[in-house]
């Protein structure tokens, strides 16, 4: 049996404006906007969730709950930046780690616990080794599978460390709530609700076929997951599915090429970041989002698959032009490049024209690696030089993330 370590960092984004900026620890900070700015919350740190903010509250809304609030831009490079360190002592404990998200992590470590004297001295070795060289607070979460591990994180939190040995897995998943384990959401929650299940213990008790038959694939994994089995593996970030980009507005848009200007720059962030991949896309879904919040999702095929901007852009300009109907301002953007492919399922060396597209692409991408992403412009974004601040990056949208 293995003995598995799960890590989460608490609060990641505004653990790091604190960590950047120690004047911040204690007081309630918010990622995600400035407070006189639309948009939501993407990370309020526990101060601020003690006062009644959740990651998603909108920014007027958190405003006005926590009027003497700290309200951060947030910065991805900054933040990706930690998440680099964070790894690299990660992996200094055990190689054999399963990379979950940004600053989450599964760490097989039976074979690292002998130096430390045993798996809770590991843990908290590496706890407070990650606290004075990033001063990032972490929970954490020990047992015998990986799922079990997980849950375990969750349950002390901020700056907590939960064991299971494997004598206790029993008598912890008895009396857990179905909505801790991992692939019960909502809706599901509600459905074992109405069956009388509202603990994993109570879950476990389920045939697995009856399970099947009411949840499809999920019921086997949420039956494995409430003995603290693994069944089947945790998700893997490299088990990429999509790539989106999006963008929020300071103010409601209504000329169409401007809009047309956003489409494409998140376009180009998103086909670049497919061919860091080796993917291309089938599919392209834009969204948009009127001043009423009313929102508009369109979808397209792209034949053949591709991850070059420019054979993309035709398809999401025509869905625009056609879903975009009325006379009112536009808040926000969205593009999305799904169905995607490894090269190798449809890569043609017949077609010379390929070939030299693919090059351009190289090029266009080692030119802005090396001297910035505007080294090379296109006159499809030159009209957001006027609306943003230039960065080594890119342009300085009002979404994090799409510093990317």
């Amino acid at each position: 049996m293995g003995i598995y370590l799960y890590i989460d960092v608490d609060a990641f984004f505004t653990s790091v404006e604190q960590s950047i900026n120690r004047s911040l620890m204690g007081r309630p900070v918010m990622v995600g906007g400035l407070k006189h700015e639309r948009g939501v919350v993407a990370c309020p740190s526990y101060e601020a969730r003690a006062r009644g903010v959740r990651t998603g509250t909108p920014l007027c809304e958190a405003a006005r709950l926590i009027p003497d609030g700290v309200f951060l831009k947030g910065d991805f490079h900054r933040f990706q930046a930690y998440s680099d360190r964070f790894f690299e002592i990660l992996y200094r404990y055990s190689p054999d780690l399963q990379r979950i998200s940004q600053d989450e992590a599964c760490l097989d470590i039976t074979g690292a616990i002998r130096p430390f004297g045993g798996a809770r001295q590991l843990g908290e070795s590496l706890q407070q080794e990650i606290w004075e060289r990033l001063a990032l607070s972490t929970s954490i979460g020990i047992a015998p599978s990986r799922v079990a591990s997980k849950i375990a994180s969750e349950y002390k939190k901020p700056m907590g460390l939960t064991l299971l040995e494997p004598g206790d897995l029993h008598n912890f998943f008895a009396r857990l709530p179905v909505r801790k384990i991992p692939g019960v959401g909502l809706t599901t929650e509600k459905i074992l609700h109405e069956m009388g299940i509202r603990t994993a213990g109570q879950l476990a008790a389920i045939p697995e076929q009856y399970l099947k038959t009411v949840f499809g694939i999920n019921g086997l994994k949420i039956a494995a997951y409430s003995r603290g089995e693994d069944g089947i593996p945790l998700r893997d970030h490299k088990a990429i599915r999509s790539v989106s980009r999006e963008t929020g507005f300071a103010d409601d848009i209504t000329d169409s090429s401007v809009l047309l200007s956003h489409f494409y720059y998140l376009l180009e962030r998103a086909a670049r970041k497919l061919r860091t991949l080796s993917k291309k896309s089938t599919t392209v879904r834009i969204k948009f989002r009127y001043a009423d919040f009313q929102t508009i999702e369109a979808a397209g095929r792209i034949n053949p698959a591709s991850n070059d901007q420019n054979s993309i852009f035709p398809v999401v300009r025509s869905m625009f032009l056609r879903t975009f109907t009325r006379r009112q301002g536009i808040r926000l953007v969205g593009v999305t490049l799904a169905g995607l492919k490894n090269y190798i399922d449809n890569q043609t060396f017949l077609d010379d024209r390929i070939e030299k597209g693919r090059r351009l692409l190289q090029g266009l991408d080692y030119a802005r690696q090396k001297a910035g992403f505007f080294a090379v412009t296109t006159g499809r974004t030159f009209s957001l030089s006027s609306r943003y601040k230039r960065g080594d990056t890119g342009y300085e949208l009002r979404t994090p993330g799409l510093s990317q």
